[in-house]
């Protein structure tokens, strides 16, 4: 009985030990930005694949260990098997749920949400510190992002926070405003006026480092002045931009910021 107790704790300790400190850092470098820019883009990756692997074989050691247990004494240890499942949901299914999804194209042609407004995981699926402000919209390095309606430019600049390279459009006379993260280049100025659909920048990695195949534009809607007076902008998307087409005048509708 006690070499089985051994065991199952055994293969607790090595969750905590080993998978633990790996998810702390895999989330740290989503979520610092300093940390993340720092080391080659495939680190954090390649780290997530290894802490994967490892909280696979503890889950697969203590769920055998649990059912010889059950044989040799009749009984069974759920903390071993209890702590590998948390570990297998948000560790690994979640993320490799948000891995296929990022690679399968979508049906309709519009271009992927890695993280919808308030979700608590991020766009590679791990949890976050604190719910998602806006949508991360799929686009490949470097391609073009594209205003979501036409307003004027009030902030182009590097913010040196987790947003990164950022542009802010306000839609008059609506009290909106968009808000563009995570740019390679700005090609817009404070000032400018825009027309919906048009090049303001390219997607980059600035700020929060997106891993290699989830490149995002992070897209936010913001009421008036106040950054944390927000709402999704998703119910207002009407679809990829399309220059032939009349868009709604009494109210405010986005189109995609992203080619399809």
């Amino acid at each position: 009985m006690r070499q089985s107790k051994t065991r199952g704790r055994l293969a607790a300790g090595r969750i905590l030990r080993f998978g633990l400190p790996m998810a702390i850092l895999v989330i740290m470098g989503a979520h610092t930005p300093w940390i993340a820019h720092l080391v080659p883009r495939f680190t954090f990756p390649a780290v997530a694949a290894a802490g994967a692997a490892l909280i696979v074989f503890s889950f697969v050691t203590s769920l055998v260990q649990s059912i010889r247990r059950r044989r040799v004494e009749g009984r069974l240890s759920f903390f071993p098997v209890v702590v590998n499942v948390v570990a297998m949901v948000f560790l690994v299914l979640l993320p490799t749920t948000h891995l296929v999804r990022a690679v399968t194209p979508s049906g309709d042609g519009a271009p992927r949400i890695h993280a919808g407004f308030g979700d608590w995981l991020g766009s590679e699926g791990y949890p976050r510190l604190s719910p998602h402000r806006g949508v991360d919209v799929a686009g490949r390095m470097g391609a073009d992002v594209l205003a979501a309606a036409a307003g004027r430019v009030t902030v182009a600049r590097d913010n040196r926070d987790l947003c990164g390279l950022i542009v802010v459009i306000d839609h008059d006379p609506y009290g909106l405003r968009t808000v563009y993260c995570h740019f390679a280049e700005i090609a817009v100025r404070v000032g400018d006026s825009v027309k919906r659909g048009q090049r303001i920048g390219a997607i980059g990695t600035s700020g929060q480092r997106a891993w290699p195949g989830f490149e995002h534009v992070h897209l936010e809607l913001q009421r008036g002045r106040d950054i944390n007076a927000i709402e999704d902008p998703l119910p207002r998307i009407v679809g990829c931009f399309d220059d032939t087409k009349a868009y709604a005048t009494d109210r405010l509708v986005f189109t995609y910021p992203v080619k399809c």
